[in-house]
């Protein structure tokens, strides 16, 4: 054990993250929805066909994740009969040619009269004609069976044009060309639709991520992604902001359990702790009431703990500490046998606090759902107890309504505490200060974020 210690804390929250999965899956199958949607609006003006309805299921922003789901399965059940709808209403397209814009078959230019003589040729050529006729039309048939319904609305009635002047090909070589020119038309527009469809899923999963960004954040990349033709560029950016907010949460999440924690244990814990900590990464926590469980004079009053929180990392250091009037001044004071006396104290106080108080505080915050990896220590002995930094030891006993001056604590990042301890001096008498005690904890203790 140690009279300091570095920690990389880790909090998952399994139901948020199970939300955030549903969330953005619905979204995506929302953004198909109202695709779908345009899609039966363009067959309607495009060709006049049974009109088609897609439901587009919405959810409270509060909702649970057993809400979410059901709401996806509806969503996905919605767009699956949709689509069979829109295929069917497809087809009817393609195999009628619509009446005012159906196109004639250009007349066959003038030729010389063949001769009786190449009678038996032109019949070949035209029995030539009508295999190859059939085969393109067989061919163009199962092409916009499979894939007309990917295709743009406003194309197909295109299609069915091609269509019939396939059938009314005159030559082998008319049917290859009306084939090959229904072909490239085909893929291009699926291409189109599928782009269209892709970016639009794409942009409402973006759009969804954000609001588990911070504000600022969600405010500057909703406007970017919205206007973006191509939002994949900006799928990393977003990551990054909804990591810094998670991160912050997280933060928040760490702080409040250590609040809990601590009260639990007796520490004079103030009710701005969780705030300042998560705000301003350090607090320094006298041990009040909790010093009674190491037996009479084990623990003298004037010790606590310095937590911090890294402020842009997963960090967490925890250093025994002495209030500030256990400083130098009073090193000068005693010598010989009673500094020697003070040593032997301090270690103690050290041994206590690293062996009964940072495991069960450790095991403590896991049960809330916060993991702490201990990353280093030093052990008890090997330095004396640092002293609190200036203005972080609360005047009014506990950790840490207010600062001195009557504002919000403040402190400079604290990592590896142990390398800037300040040894302390011998302490004068303090009267012990008991910490208020709150009758509510965790869940029930809400602080506006």
């Amino acid at each position: 054990m140690s009279n300091s210690a570095a920690y990389e804390w880790s909090y998952v929250d399994v139901e948020a993250e199970r939300r955030r999965e549903l969330r953005a899956q619905l979204a995506q199958e929302t953004a198909r929805s109202h695709h779908l949607r345009g899609q039966a609006k363009s067959l309607r003006r495009a060709y006049r066909t049974a009109k088609i309805d897609v439901d587009v299921i919405t959810v409270p922003a509060s909702a649970d994740s057993t809400e979410l789901a059901l709401a996806l399965d509806s969503a996905r059940r919605i767009n699956q009969q949709a689509e069979a709808e829109l295929s069917r209403a497809a087809a009817d397209v393609w195999s009628l040619v619509p009446a005012e814009t159906e196109e004639r078959p250009t007349a066959r230019p003038a030729t010389a009269r063949a001769s009786a003589g190449d009678g038996r040729t032109a019949r070949g050529g035209e029995e030539r004609a009508a295999q190859v006729r059939a085969a393109a039309l067989v061919e163009a048939e199962a092409l916009l069976e499979r894939d007309g319904p990917a295709c743009e609305p406003e194309e197909l009635p295109l299609f069915a044009r091609r269509l019939e002047a396939l059938r009314q090909a005159r030559s082998a070589e008319e049917a290859r060309t009306l084939l090959h020119d229904l072909g490239v038309r085909v893929h291009r527009s699926t291409q189109r639709q599928r782009t269209a469809a892709r970016t639009s899923a794409l942009r409402a999963g973006l759009l969804d991520a954000l609001e588990d960004a911070a504000p600022e954040d969600r405010r500057r990349l909703a406007a970017a992604v919205a206007e973006a033709d191509d939002p994949a560029g900006l799928e990393g950016e977003v990551a990054r902001a909804v990591a810094r907010a998670d991160a912050a949460r997280g933060r928040s999440v760490v702080a409040d359990t250590l609040m809990q924690v601590l009260r639990e244990r007796d520490y004079a814990v103030g009710e701005d702790f969780a705030d300042l900590l998560a705000e301003s990464g350090s607090v320094v926590v006298p041990f009040g009431e909790a010093a009674g469980t190491a037996g009479d004079g084990v623990v003298p009053d004037g010790y606590g703990v310095r937590v911090a929180l890294a402020p842009d990392r997963r960090g967490l250091t925890t250093v025994l500490v002495r209030a500030p009037e256990s400083g130098a001044e009073d090193r000068e004071r005693v010598g010989g046998s009673a500094g020697h006396a003070e040593d032997r104290a301090d270690g103690e106080v050290q041994r206590w606090f690293c062996d009964t108080q940072l495991p069960t505080i450790e095991d403590a915050a896991r049960e809330h759902g916060v993991d702490l990896a201990r990353t280093s220590a030093l052990p008890p002995g090997v330095r004396p107890t640092a002293v609190a930094p200036d203005g972080s030891w609360p005047d009014n006993g506990l950790a840490h309504d207010r600062a001195p001056d009557g504002g919000p604590a403040t402190d400079e990042r604290a990592d590896h505490e142990e390398d800037q301890a300040v040894p302390a001096g011998r302490r004068r008498g303090r009267k012990k200060v008991r910490p208020s005690r709150s009758t509510t904890y965790g869940q029930d203790q809400t602080r506006g974020r």
